[in-house]
This record gives C-alpha cells, structure tokens and sequence, in this order.
C-alpha cells in the first residue's frame, strides 16, 4: 500500500522516506515535509501531540519488538540526512528547532537543523537560562555566611537577601533562592546549617 516514494494520501502527494537507525526501525517512513511519521503496518500517520514544554514524540516498535519513545524532531532529521537515529542523542548531534525556535511541535525538516549543543544555545536562548557565570565554591560559603546573619534579625525578609544575592553574584533570582534554600550547593548548605 505504501511505498518510499510518491504517495497519494488522502488526496495529497506525500514523499515518505525511511527512518535510518541501528535498532531497526522498518514499519516506519517519514514525511519529512510536514514532520509527521507514517505506521506501515496500520496504514496511517502516528497521532502526537506536543508536550509540556512544546515538543513532540512518538513512541515506536523497532524490529525486536521493544517499545521506544523519540523525539519527531530526531526521527525527520535521522530520515533527511541518512544518519542513523542513535547519533542524535545528547553529547553527539542535537537538532535544533530553528528558524522558528518557538515553534517546537514544528518539526517540517524546513524548521530543523543540527547543531553541537553548544552552538544550539542561540542568544535568545541564552538569555532564557539565565545571566551570570557559575558561582565558585568559595563565593557559595560567602553567600551562606552573610545568609546567617541576615537571619539574625528576624525581621529580614529571605526575599530581600535573595535579591540582593542576585545583584551582587550577577545571578538570576532563581540562582540565588535555590542556593539560598538548599536547592543547590547541598552539600555546602548542609554543613552551614550544622
């Protein structure tokens, strides 16, 4: 019923390509056009749905019968650039959602390109994850001790030393409450409270 090539799919032309991955991943193809991924065996596209955070998966069946779940955005560019699946994973080849950034769900091989995953953190992204550098030890144990006495006198808000922590360390507020809560730098925060 379906081939790898032309297909009339409810009355359009769909180009459906395969997916190359080591597992094997034989009864699926690729519209790489419209970022959708067709199911050989029932005959129709998968239906997904993006997630929290905008991006879309699908879980599939390789050739041994085990359940996998990917990222659409890896299945097209696996199937565009005929780089097995299993390279576009974290510290190896990352796809990037570009020219529409914001448009994760999006995964056309039109708005997807790979990228290092340093080169995939734009300056809009950048500023999104935050200003500032990576605290030192040194400056976290300086934090903690000025945090203690700030408590001193109960009627310092925690609020007003998270910001000015911020301010000071060049942090984002989240950054500084983290620190300042124990969220972060545990083992630091631990032993300034013991």
């Amino acid at each position: 019923m379906t081939k790898v090539n032309n297909e009339m799919i409810n009355n359009e032309e769909v180009v459906l390509t395969p997916i190359p991955a080591n597992r094997g991943l034989s009864n699926y193809l690729s519209d790489t056009e419209n970022g959708r991924i067709w199911n050989k065996k029932l005959g129709r596209f998968l239906q997904v749905n993006p997630n929290d955070n905008g991006y879309v998966y699908a879980s599939l069946i390789d050739d041994n019968g085990v359940t996998v779940r990917v990222g659409v955005h890896r299945l097209i560019m696996a199937s565009v650039s005929g780089i097995p699946l299993e390279f576009f994973k974290r510290g190896k080849i990352e796809v990037d959602h570009y020219p529409n950034e914001e448009e994760r769900w999006n995964n056309s091989r039109h708005n997807l390109k790979m990228a290092t995953r340093h080169s995939q953190y734009r300056d809009s992204t950048k500023a999104k994850m935050g200003k500032g550098k990576r605290l030192k030890e040194s400056e976290v144990c300086e934090i903690l001790e000025q945090l203690a006495e700030w408590k001193e006198d109960e009627n310092n808000k925690l609020s007003t030393f998270i910001h000015m922590v911020a301010d000071s360390y060049d942090q984002t507020y989240r950054n500084a409450h983290n620190i300042v809560y124990g969220k972060s730098w545990t083992h630091l925060h631990s032993g300034a409270n013991a």
